[in-house]
């Protein structure tokens, strides 16, 4: 019983020094790696990009020419606009458009996707906003609606729900021929936009709607999806410009835009997305929207015309963590690393993963045999602490940590 309990403890040892002791080594010694900030200029029709090279920023092109602040903000008018107008540069027109600074704000428009926005807790309430109540700002609602037998509408002050209007939403959904619960629910739950779109559900078989309140009255249309077509994510997304709805990525890693008012899905040329692992950033102005994907140590940047055909692509790779010098020593010391938490999802859990090199070996090796020169002064048995060396040969500097810190004689 005694060994029992002992080795659950080497093993709780092992698990917490495979989560700690490489935090705090990237901790002390990590230099963060910054990827290259790219847009697409419509000026100069190519890719610009800001870096960080030995501690300084460097601004220069595809081709690695370098530019100064100034000369680089004018080659990229659409993004510096308010800047070069604050110097007197910026240009009357462009490819033939006459620039007004109240059009190039409102044709702008940013968004980021990281992967963790689609492997994250979901609400189980959302805030149904008034769409055309009047007033100038939009105002938290009393009630949470949820949609799983039906539309149900729940006070927040008395958690009861409201009847009246849970059986007038669910009315509507009926005639909608709306298939519960409801499988995906997009929205932007805040007051902080323009204006109030509702939400965009999707039911059990893959069926969308819109769903909205207008005047305290419900709003469902059912939005016609192509066959075959799934979604597996859904980005609202609240633009000057209102051309569409949201981002959508589809089963099979599309990007997907939903067009306002009339409800036609536009499949975008790019096909370098991974949503597990990807960030995504769309920057979008009068003239072209530069599309980014990036993940460790890469990334892609396409540029679509306002009629979301792509004008040019640009790739660009760098060393990864795991090749620098931090990283080829953290080889040699760590066989694996666990962690609580990761960039690519926002549930904590233990998540490893192994070191990509063998350099490890060789340190485990040495500790095997430091471990044997234990065993050997302490004067234990060595048959009885074969099961110690297997540990230490698996698991490294974490074993041989544990298997020292509870050593066998105490539990003779």
């Amino acid at each position: 019983m005694n060994k029992i309990s002992r080795y659950i403890l080497v093993f709780i040892t092992i698990l917490a020094a495979s989560v700690a002791l490489p935090e705090l080594y990237w901790l002390a010694f990590e230099k963060p790696i910054n990827a290259p900030f790219t847009m697409y200029s419509s000026q100069e029709h190519d890719f610009f990009m800001i870096k960080r090279e030995q501690g300084e920023t460097v601004r220069v092109d595809r081709k690695g020419n370098e530019y100064t602040r100034d000369e680089f903000e004018l080659k990229l008018p659409m993004f510096f606009s308010r800047q070069l107008a604050l110097n007197g540069t910026l240009p009357d027109s462009l490819n033939g458009v006459a620039l007004d600074l109240h059009e190039i704000s409102r044709a702008r428009s940013s968004f980021r996707f990281r992967a963790r926005d689609m492997q994250t807790p979901t609400p189980e309430l959302y805030p149904l906003f008034e769409s055309e109540s009047g007033r100038a700002n939009l105002e938290m609602p009393t009630d949470f609606f949820r949609i799983t037998h039906r539309m149900e509408f729940l006070d927040a002050a008395t958690n009861t729900i409201d009847e009246r209007k849970s059986q007038m939403f669910t009315t509507v959904l009926n005639n909608r021929d709306f298939n519960y619960p409801a499988k995906m629910i997009a929205g932007i739950p805040t007051t902080r936009k323009s204006c109030d779109e509702g939400y965009f559900v999707v039911d059990s078989k893959d069926m969308m709607y819109h769903v909205k309140m207008i005047k305290s009255e419900p709003y469902v249309r059912k939005i016609e999806v192509p066959d075959g077509l799934t979604f597996r994510h859904i980005s609202c997304v609240d633009f000057s410009d209102k051309k569409y709805y949201s981002y959508l990525i589809s089963e099979d890693d599309g990007l997907y835009i939903l067009t306002q008012d009339v409800y036609e899905f536009i499949r975008w040329p790019f096909d370098a997305l991974q949503p597990e692992t990807d960030e995504l950033r769309i920057y979008g102005n009068l003239f072209h929207y530069t599309v980014i994907t990036r993940r460790p140590g890469y990334q892609k940047a396409m540029a679509l015309d306002t009629e979301y055909n792509k004008v040019d692509e640009f790739t660009e790779t760098w060393k990864e963590r795991e090749e620098t010098k931090q990283g080829k020593i953290a080889s040699f010391i760590f066989p694996a690393e666990m962690r609580l938490s990761v960039p690519t999802t926002n549930f904590i859990d233990f998540y490893g993963e192994r070191t990509k090199k063998f350099n490890w070996v060789f340190l485990n090796l040495f500790l095997v045999l430091v471990q044997i020169i234990i065993i050997r002064r302490t004067k234990l048995k060595m048959q009885k602490n074969i099961l110690d060396l297997v540990i230490v040969g698996i698991t490294g500097i974490y074993g041989f940590i544990a298997v020292n810190f509870f050593q066998n004689k105490f539990f003779d």
